[in-house]
């Protein structure tokens, strides 16, 4: 049977908000998607559940794979799933939400609309906004992106994409040329997200779904979850100085690695310009303390906010 549409979930330990979202699966006004579920050794009866799901289901629409290591995130989770997909489209689901009915549908429009325009060859990635609710789904704000103070639309940009990540994983649908360039992702990549949001941006086309689509639910586990702090504030508070490391330093030196891995991986197919803004910030380490700074100054490099700019400038 070919498979048009793949939703990936990657599970750990889900089972308390688990039949919302599959529930909410089950609900999609678009029908023809099969689900792929990898598992990463959960201990409070998360695969029972899938595994009843899915047979219930039946007809081969949910799939559990089974691989030989945990995969220890997810990151890995999802990239395993991701390699295993053979789909035209991809979408990303995580445990806890709950997706709205038409999710999958303007999902697919999104990316269809890219590919009419560009060719489906071209690598297409689309995202939608998310409502911010608490554990019990009461509604703390009807918007992520105005929640959190995001600009998508400048923060798509390669010089702000290349320091903070403005495409939530569980908000956004892949096509296949977009897997194609994208895999393998890298120990480098500090997320699937991030990882697929840079490849796309750097070589293909991106476009932000304005509706809310996903009940982004928080509860005190999520990976990352949504805050008033900007993604880059709480990315630098996650990484303050742990047994004398430089706290600020891990945080920027994981930037450039990721960076030199889209390089590495993608920077063969790229335009003249696009080539040398990426190899700039991916090779700001290896430059003196002077050029690092203008070299930054020149490509706009940094947070989008212009006082986070200078704070990173002062201590690139």
């Amino acid at each position: 049977m070919s498979i048009s549409v793949d939703i990936l979930l990657a599970t750990y330990n889900g089972a308390r908000y688990l039949p919302a979202l599959l529930a909410s699966l089950e609900a999609q006004t678009e029908a023809g998607f099969r689900v792929l579920i990898s598992d990463d050794g959960s201990s409070d009866g998360t695969l029972p559940l899938l595994q009843e799901w899915a047979v219930r289901l039946g007809r081969g629409r949910a799939q559990i794979l089974s691989f030989p290591d945990r995969a220890g995130g997810a990151r890995g989770n999802f990239a395993r799933l991701l390699a295993a997909s053979d789909a035209a489209y991809v979408l990303f689901a995580d445990q806890d939400d709950v997706w709205h009915p038409e999710k999958v549908a303007q999902t697919l429009a999104a990316l269809k609309a890219l590919e009419a325009a560009h060719g489906r060859e071209a690598a297409c990635l689309a995202f939608c906004d998310l409502r911010v609710v608490e554990a019990d789904l009461t509604v703390r704000h009807p918007s992520l992106w105005a929640f959190q103070g995001l600009d998508t639309e400048a923060g798509l940009h390669p010089r702000h994409l290349l320091m903070e990540n403005v495409v939530t994983g569980c908000a956004m649908g892949i096509n296949a040329a977009a897997r194609r360039i994208a895999l393998p992702i890298p120990a480098a990549a500090i997320m699937h997200d991030w990882w697929l949001a840079l490849c796309c941006v750097f070589a293909g086309h991106v476009t932000a779904i304005p509706q809310a689509l996903i009940d982004y639910r928080q509860h005190g586990g999520n990976d990352v979850g949504a805050s008033r702090w900007s993604l880059y504030q709480r990315l630098v508070a996650r990484l303050r100085p742990r047994q004398g490391e430089d706290g600020y330093r891990q945080f920027l030196n994981q930037r450039l690695d990721q960076a030199r891995a889209v390089l590495q991986q993608i920077g063969p197919g790229l335009d003249g310009d696009q080539r040398t803004l990426l190899e700039s910030f991916a090779g700001l380490r290896s430059r003196s303390w002077l050029s690092r700074r203008l070299t930054a100054l020149k490509y706009r490099f940094g947070p989008r906010d212009l006082r986070k700019r200078a704070g990173f400038l002062l201590r690139l």
